[in-house]
């Protein structure tokens, strides 16, 4: 038999294996709505655990792992097309529409903001950058910008996020874990190249937000970061940034960061946010926003 011959084969049990997907989708939304009329839970481990168990028995030898994970990620896909069907929103992504439906048409021109340095430092070109009459309060530290802002002292806080030089700034990802903020605008300065992110105490997401940033702790087990990965690429979203940082005073456990270029109001992204909220032990909007250079 030549190659065209077995590539002929191939389309042909690929015809069968998307027939019996849709099928077995279509079976899976009937289960949700039983779930729903009797309160039963989309996530039910017992019952992947002891079906993965079943198909690792069904295949030749070495190919298990195999068999398990594309059940695996069957299970993730039923599992969130039941959620979409059950949950078509969530408490996130209303929270997002009511932000983009109360938020200004652009950032104020006068305001206060936090920067740290001191006159003439990097952070005052970016803060100017981003408000033509900014009222600028300088701090000995980025911990002082967050707290400016976290307090009220400040309406804004301008902390640079990364650079040529040095790559990402560890210390800034570091206080975001501790602060309540929301990212509500970017800006990269031409002359090192250093990105800059203000950050606002309220959520606002202004017109032409098309980046997004999260933070999330994943379950500590194989296969957790892909699950997410695996959002970003069914929903079409593009993933331009993945940073990680160890959580301080608990072992073993790591904060990833993401950013994500696709316009906020593209219903890709609603949808993978509220899969996502589903998948992680923790997790956190920081923001929609647009980014000047």
């Amino acid at each position: 038999m030549d190659l065209q011959e077995l590539r002929q084969r191939i389309d042909g049990i690929d015809d069968e294996l998307v027939k019996l997907f849709g099928q077995r989708m279509d079976v899976s939304a009937e289960i949700a709505q039983h779930k729903r009329q009797n309160n039963i839970p989309v996530f039910d481990p017992e019952r992947e655990r002891q079906k993965l168990y079943e198909v690792s028995g069904k295949v030749s030898e070495g190919r298990e792992a195999y068999v398990t994970a594309l059940y695996s990620m069957l299970f993730d896909l039923s599992r969130a097309d039941q959620e979409r069907i059950l949950s078509p929103a969530s408490e996130l992504t209303d929270m997002i529409q009511n932000a983009i439906r109360g938020t200004e048409w652009m950032l104020p021109e006068r305001t206060v903001v936090a920067c740290q340095g001191t006159e003439g430092a990097y952070s005052q070109l970016a803060a100017e950058t981003l408000f033509p009459l900014p009222s600028i309060l300088y701090f000995n530290t980025f911990d002082g910008v967050f707290s400016a802002v976290d307090s009220g002292l400040c309406a804004y806080g301008v902390l640079p996020l990364e650079n040529s030089t040095a790559g990402s700034i560890n210390q800034v990802y570091d206080l975001m874990m501790r602060y309540p903020f929301s990212i509500v605008r970017s800006v990269r300065l031409k002359i090192d190249h250093t990105r800059f992110i203000c950050v606002s105490k309220s959520l606002a997401i202004y017109p032409g937000a098309d980046k997004t940033s999260l933070m999330m702790t994943i379950p500590h087990k194989p296969g957790s970061l892909y699950r997410i990965l695996s959002r970003f690429y069914i929903h079409g979203v593009n993933l331009v940034k993945l940073e990680s940082r160890p959580i301080p005073n608990r072992d073993f456990e790591f904060m990833f960061y993401f950013d994500l270029v696709t316009p906020v109001y593209s219903p890709s992204l609603m949808q993978a946010l509220r899969e996502l909220n589903e998948l992680c032990d923790e997790f956190r909007y920081l923001g929609s926003y647009s980014e000047v250079v």
